[in-house]
């Protein structure tokens, strides 16, 4: 039986979530993840940390209960909560501090990025030279050409892993006064 980890991060749904797609397309079983990343947590406000618990709440409630919550350095506890596992499925991510963290959890297991959080991913679209659109005008009309791909359907039936994994409570985290 085969299984693998969706390791949940700016994307909290569902619905068009083509990593999700593959992962259920891949595999027997699907293990869903969500590490509270210290290095992102920290610089957090009180409000952003507290919108983020009320979706990750929300999420595990569509799971089932599935989703395992783990606190920690995702390149330490991605690849042990892999550890057996067929495939790690992520939605890319293009940010510095999200490319480093990604190509450092690839050294150690199978990860697999499919689509991205964004309506283009960043780098699929360039002018004829090869280089990235700097005026918006010229890049909308590269991306209309282009075509906008239509939402990822949601899997009709998600196996989700009912298995043994760690996981924690979500902390609490109540917004502070505006």
């Amino acid at each position: 039986m085969t299984t693998s980890l969706l390791w949940f991060r700016r994307d909290l749904r569902l619905a068009d979530h083509p990593a999700l797609c593959a992962a259920v397309a891949s595999s027997d079983r699907v293990v869903p993840l969500f590490v509270l990343d210290p290095a992102l947590l920290k610089p957090a406000g009180a409000n952003r940390v507290a919108f983020l618990m009320g979706a990750l709440a929300d999420l595990r409630r569509r799971t089932g209960g599935a989703l395992r919550v783990v606190t920690g350095d995702p390149v330490e506890v991605v690849p042990r909560l892999a550890q057996g596992m067929d495939a790690v499925h992520v939605s890319s991510d293009h940010g510095p501090y999200g490319r480093a963290r990604d190509a450092a959890v690839a050294e150690r297991v199978s990860l697999v990025a499919t689509g991205s959080p964004y309506g283009v991913t960043p780098g699929r679209l360039v002018k004829a030279d090869g280089s990235p659109y700097r005026v918006f005008t010229p890049f909308h009309k590269a991306w209309v050409a282009h075509g906008i791909r239509k939402p990822a359907t949601e899997p009709t039936e998600i196996p989700w892993y009912d298995g043994e994994l760690p996981t924690e409570e979500l902390p609490v985290a109540a917004p502070t006064a505006a």
